[in-house]
């Protein structure tokens, strides 16, 4: 069995990279895989749904946003939402967002991003959300697992968001 290079958390946030940057895990860099056109869209549109809620309900939506979960853990949210630019001390937020979205990737396996999904769950964020633009399907996460709904909702901020308008063409 071959072993893994662990690099230190100082060193992983001085790095750059070609492509997308990897979540660090426990000294382990993590492959993302990189954004598509169908990707890129509809994280556009759901920015754009976020900034226009941003004014009535102080939502601040960061994509692309290294979140630090743990001193080791560091993961690279597709979009990350805060109230009031939450997010803690430093350049990496450190208190958990209220939402979360997860876009898959082409080449995304289902178990890598429940296990991501999951690791949100664990550090307290409230609204984790995935949005598949191959299949035009959005989901929540619960303790429970995943479940497929028809639009993502949040009364508690006045949020409702359609597959309508994240897919339309």
């Amino acid at each position: 069995m071959a072993s893994k290079t662990l690099v230190p958390v100082e060193e992983y946030l001085k790095m750059s990279f070609d492509g997308p940057e990897p979540d660090y895990v426990d000294g382990e860099l993590v492959e993302r895989h990189l954004g598509s056109k169908p990707h890129s869209k509809a994280q556009k549109r759901l920015l754009r749904c976020f900034e226009a809620l941003s004014t009535s309900c102080l939502l601040e939506a960061y994509p692309e946003i290294t979140l630090r979960i743990s001193p080791t853990r560091y993961r690279v949210a597709d979009l990350a939402v805060f109230v009031a630019d939450d997010t803690g001390e430093g350049d990496y937020p450190t208190r958990p967002p209220e939402f979360v979205v997860e876009i898959v990737s082409k080449d995304d396996r289902y178990l890598d991003i429940e296990k991501k999904l999951a690791e949100y769950h664990t550090w307290g964020v409230k609204h984790i959300w995935l949005l598949d633009p191959w299949t035009k399907k959005l989901s929540f996460y619960d303790s429970a697992g995943l479940h497929h709904v028809p639009a993502f909702d949040s009364p508690e901020f006045g949020v409702k968001i359609t597959a309508a308008e994240i897919f339309e063409n």
